[in-house]
């Protein structure tokens, strides 16, 4: 007999289909869940109209407009990259696209000038190269960075400490 009211039970408490044991019946969850939706929707729709947020949104417009005409006035991405490759890459392969072992047969001089670009070469490759001043940089930074880090942990350390 107990074995049949515990049965009698359990269909009538777990097997329903309205009930849900954390949020009790899911009629009541759905129109709660129903009224949020209404909630967040009005919130939003009054949030987007105020004048602030128009202003806003109209200024980011116009501001993102201006970068794309400027970008394309300048040439967009060749032009860029235009710009970057000047910046990179040495002089020599940037102002001439003729190779520089020319057989002797286009090469032709007056005078001294031969031997004046020579020695213009010569002078370019003196000195210290851009990229160990780059590298030097990198790892300056590095160390300043790797400094502080260290000291803000031993702070940590000492405030824990304490």
């Amino acid at each position: 007999m107990i074995s049949g009211e515990t049965q009698a039970l359990v269909e009538n408490h777990f097997l329903a289909d309205d009930y849900d044991e954390f949020f009790g019946s899911k009629k009541k969850r759905a129109e709660r869940k129903a009224k949020r939706k209404a909630r967040r929707l009005a919130r939003r729709l009054k949030r987007n109209s105020s004048a602030k947020v128009q202003e806003r949104k109209q200024k980011r417009r116009k501001f993102f407009k201006d970068v794309g005409q400027v970008y394309r006035d300048i040439g967009g991405a060749t032009a860029i990259g235009g710009v970057i490759d000047a910046i990179v890459m040495p002089k020599d392969k940037q102002t001439t696209n003729i190779p520089s072992d020319l057989p002797s047969d286009y090469q032709f001089s007056v005078g001294s000038q031969a031997s004046e670009i020579v020695e213009e070469k010569q002078q370019q490759k003196k000195g210290i190269p851009t990229y160990v001043y780059i590298a030097g940089g990198v790892a300056v930074l590095g160390i300043v960075t790797l400094v502080i880090l260290q000291s803000n942990k031993a702070k940590q350390v000492q405030v824990l400490s304490q």
